[in-house]
């Protein structure tokens, strides 16, 4: 939700002829199971400057007033302060309020995305939205964001398009009369001194030949109105409707080429009420002499009916939970081991130094011709790593390793480690002069070959990994070394079923039956010869739910139900959870839904 320069591309098209196509999910929020409640006031107030404290308190299913039988999502926004109300440094906080979303839960690429959303009046001071961040690894705005609706924008911004949509050109609208939507991505054209994020915005028009917010001057708070979001591989247009009008957010559809690429990879719903900040004619946090005081009457509370997504033509995707699991062997920078599946520095995945900690080497590649190299610059440490585009699931993996080659100095002490895309990181240590994980230290090359369940600590999340191998070194040292045959092992066997094979000769884990359920469900396998067998049920953080099957058991297929109880025998509440069958090397997950 933040605002920046940036040219705009476009190509004309009927906004008559659009029609949507069948819903493929819907949210009408009878539950929160699709959403993670956030709380805190993030680092600088979410990047915006916000004043508000994120408490989970604030987040609440209603029942929808005259609407009988009707849920909805309400976000109260208070004036309120007290312990544990306080920014990044511990300074006290005068508000707080509501924020969800869906990432790892729930993800959407491409259709049309409709939100019936109801806003209280927000005066000055009030930032209400509901809208879309890129699922990608990449720091915003490399990430993508699609603001599908949101208010409380600066006067300067509405007096600007004042007369589009419903406005009168008077230059004299309130916050809310007017609701806007906007698309933001990287792009070089905008890195200037004044933006040094890149962040380009569509909604940037100061030509005022392309923006149309919507604008009505009988207030568009205390009811209800629909926003949708036209999205599809090579356009994105957004609208209001208003008393089953539509009102078409921008003068023509905007263009998705490969300056903006970022919108042809998934993306995860956020919903919030944010209070003052960079977007608002309110005060920014820390600088109250940067606005005005927040004027809005409290509590606010923001409705929001439902969330749906529809097809446009073909397109139209929704992932339920996380991406899909990993098996096998999985390659991280190797030439010839072979792997079932494999990450392309450059292409879905990329090689950072850290702050400049480390210049190329000369060191040769160990394996095939290519390999890697680099010297620290005496900065006091270095720290480097392998991250890929998109969150990656080795969930598959927790019993599996993670291996490497590596031609080091014996005196040098290094840790490995890899980070979530929550941010948690966790680390194991290889002390110099000393054999750790099989890696001798003579300074050449050498093979170290880590368990999983030794690197991922209490907190990494392998269902969504973001840095799946990192090199650090925090005591000082200078010197060279190379990195090479980096890859992950033991994530099961991946199937490769030709029409040959017949399920009596193949491991197989069938979809549960049914799916979603309640009160129980079935899970369907086969296994080909006797074997040792064990199928877990994980929530969705990765924690064992029930043992379902831990034991010998004989070829043949087999099933086995599960009635939603943990291992205590105590029912668990609904939601999203996965499944795990472990038959020697052959190991495979899937999900299933809970319902109540």
């Amino acid at each position: 939700m933040k605002k920046y320069l940036f040219f705009v591309l476009f190509v004309g098209i009927c906004f008559g002829q659009i029609e949507p196509g069948e819903v493929i999910w819907e949210e009408n929020f009878d539950n929160l199971e699709n959403w993670i409640i956030e709380t805190g006031n993030g680092s600088w107030g979410w990047g915006n400057g916000e004043l508000q404290y994120y408490k989970a308190e604030n987040v609440e299913i209603i029942d929808l007033p005259n609407e009988n039988g009707n849920n909805a999502l309400q976000i109260t926004a208070k004036q309120e302060s007290g312990p544990g109300i306080t920014d990044q440094w511990g300074n006290p906080l005068n508000y707080t309020s509501g924020r969800i979303n869906t990432k790892s839960k729930l993800s959407v690429k491409y259709g049309i995305i409709e939100t019936r959303v109801l806003i209280p009046d927000i005066s000055i001071g009030g930032w209400p939205a509901v809208w879309l961040l890129g699922l990608s690894n990449l720091t915003w705005p490399r990430s993508g964001e699609i603001d599908i609706m949101e208010m409380g924008q600066r006067k300067v911004f509405r007096d600007l398009h004042d007369d589009h949509n419903g406005g009168n050109g008077s230059n004299n609208s309130t916050v809310n009369q007017m609701v806007g939507a906007n698309a933001i991505f990287y792009a070089d054209e905008a890195l200037v001194p004044d933006n040094p994020t890149g962040a380009a915005s569509i909604s940037w028009d100061p030509d005022d030949d392309y923006c149309r917010p919507y604008y009505n001057y009988d207030n568009l708070t205390d009811r209800f109105l629909k926003y949708r979001l036209y999205w599809n591989p090579d356009s994105i247009l957004f609208s209001v409707i208003d008393n089953d009008i539509e009102h078409f957010l921008f003068e023509d559809v905007f263009n998705v080429d490969s300056i903006s690429d970022e919108f042809n990879h998934p993306f995860y719903f956020v919903t919030n009420f944010a209070l003052g900040g960079n977007f608002t004619d309110a005060y920014s946090l820390g600088d109250p002499s940067s606005g005005s005081q927040i004027s809005m009457p409290f509590p606010a509370k923001m409705l929001v009916d439902y969330i749906k997504v529809m097809k446009w033509g073909s397109h139209g995707e929704v992932n339920i939970g996380p991406p899909e699991f990993q098996g096998g062997d999985f390659g991280l920078f190797t030439d010839l081991t072979e792997v079932n599946n494999y990450l392309t520095p450059g292409l879905d995945a990329e090689i950072y130094v850290w702050e400049g900690t480390l210049t190329d080497g000369s060191i040769d590649p160990l394996e095939g011709e290519n390999g890697i190299s680099w010297s620290s610059t005496g900065l006091g440490w270095f720290g480097a790593g392998i991250m890929s585009m998109q969150p990656i699931n080795l969930f598959n993996f927790s019993e599996g390793h993670i291996n490497f080659s590596i031609k080091i100095p014996a005196n040098v002490s290094f840790q490995i480690g890899i980070i979530d895309s929550w941010g948690n990181q966790s680390y194991v240590d290889f002390p110099s002069n000393q054999t750790t994980y099989g890696l001798v230290r003579d300074g050449n090359w050498g093979q170290a070959s880590i368990p999983v369940e030794d690197i991922r600590g209490d907190y990494i999340d392998l269902r969504m990994l973001s840095y799946q191998f990192v090199i650090l070194e925090v005591n000082g040292a200078s010197c060279e070394f190379g990195l090479d045959d980096i890859y992950w092992s033991g994530g099961g066997e991946v199937l490769k079923i030709s029409n040959s094979n017949s399920i009596s000769d193949r491991f197989l884990l069938n979809d549960n039956y049914p799916n979603p359920f309640n009160p129980s469900t079935i899970i369907n396998y086969n296994i080909p010869e006797n074997d040792f067998v064990k199928i877990t049920i994980y929530d969705m953080m990765g924690r064992a739910v029930k043992t379902l099957v831990n034991g010998s058991q004989t070829a043949g297929y087999k099933s086995v139900q599960w009635n939603a109880t943990n291992d205590r025998d105590k029912p668990v509440s609904a939601g999203l959870y996965l499944y795990t069958i472990q038959a020697g090397e052959f190991r495979q997950t899937k999900k299933m839904v809970l319902l109540k």
